[in-house]
């Protein structure tokens, strides 16, 4: 199932105003540029045809860049749910502004 927008779609459509960015560099554009073409035909593709009844599927290649979310996505929920494992069955809690910028954690 297709999100209603994606971020290729906003890069497409916002693509000259990001290379007229200020600090932006090269290999930030690099990165967005992969972001805006992947699994698009800009980067090849393959077709996955059905013996049985002859369907064509095209396919096409991901940019497998490690901030795509459309190729680390399921890498990141990966990393996300074994932090999760990690967690004692107990509330946690920031004590105060402070705290949580040195990083320190309560468990009651």
């Amino acid at each position: 199932m297709r999100p209603t927008y994606e971020v290729a779609d906003v890069l497409r459509s916002h693509w000259p105003q990001v290379l007229d960015m200020q600090g932006i560099n090269g290999w930030q554009l690099r990165t967005l540029g992969a972001l805006m073409r992947c699994r698009t035909a800009a980067l090849g593709g393959h077709k996955d045809v059905c013996t049985g009844c002859g369907t064509i599927q095209v396919s096409y290649n991901s940019c497998r860049n490690r901030h795509c979310p459309k190729c680390q996505g399921h890498k990141r929920e990966e990393w996300i749910a074994a932090r999760q494992r990690e967690l004692l069955p107990v509330p946690y809690f920031h004590a105060s502004p402070v705290t949580k910028w040195l990083g320190v954690v309560f468990t009651p």
